[in-house]
């Protein structure tokens, strides 16, 4: 089998050692990358921090449209509670 010109051809015995050290390269450059993961304990104490340092004016901001939706779904449950006691 001929290459074409335009291309890369490797044997299989090539090609296995090539992806053998691409992948060897990867996993060098990996762990040399040590992120720091966050545990689930530590990333509830970090939200707990972010939420008691908010000024008035962020909790305002976020209070309330939660509110709006709160409203919302506590007034399509109580129709749909009157509803169900209507023809039951």
């Amino acid at each position: 089998m001929t290459c074409p010109d335009n291309m890369v051809c490797f044997t299989e015995e090539e090609w296995v050692q090539f992806v053998t050290d691409y992948e060897l390269e990867i996993i060098d450059e990996v762990s040399s990358l040590s992120p720091e993961s966050t545990g689930d304990a530590q990333a509830v104490a970090d939200f707990t921090w972010q939420v008691l340092f908010l000024t008035p004016w962020e909790l305002a901001y976020i209070a309330l449209p939660m509110s709006v939706l709160a409203f919302y779904g506590l007034s399509i449950y109580a129709i749909f509670k009157y509803i169900q006691r209507k023809f039951s």
